[in-house]
C-alpha cells in the first residue's frame, strides 16, 4: 500500500477485488449503518430493523442467494450454509465471477 497523509492511496500486489475493499473502506460516503430502501431512497435504521427486512427479503424470495463471503471467517461461512439450507437458497462467493 502507499499512504500520503495517513490515507491509502494506492494498493499493490492485490487483485482488483482486494485493492477496492481497502480503497472503499476509507471513503467519507461509505455507509457505516444499517440502510434500507423505501420508495426509492436510503433510510438509516436500527440492526433489529435491518435484521427484520433481511429475514423478510430471505423468507419471500423463490430462490434467494447468499453472495459474497470472500473476506468471512470459516466461522461466518459455516452460518451462512445454514442460512442458505434453511431459507433453501443458493451460497456463493466472488470466485464465481
Amino acid at each position: 500500500m502507499v499512504v500520503e497523509d495517513g490515507k491509502i492511496v494506492e494498493v499493490r500486489h492485490a487483485c482488483r477485488i482486494g485493492a477496492a475493499k481497502f480503497l472503499s473502506a476509507q471513503e467519507e460516503d461509505r455507509p457505516t449503518e444499517p440502510m434500507i430502501r423505501e420508495n426509492g431512497e436510503w433510510k438509516k435504521v436500527d440492526y433489529e430493523d435491518a435484521a427484520e427486512e433481511t429475514a423478510r427479503i430471505l423468507v419471500e424470495a423463490k430462490l434467494p442467494i447468499l453472495y459474497g463471503w470472500s473476506a468471512t471467517l470459516v466461522e461466518a461461512h459455516e452460518k451462512g450454509i445454514e442460512l442458505a439450507e434453511l431459507v433453501g437458497g443458493v451460497i456463493d462467493n466472488t470466485a464465481s465471477v
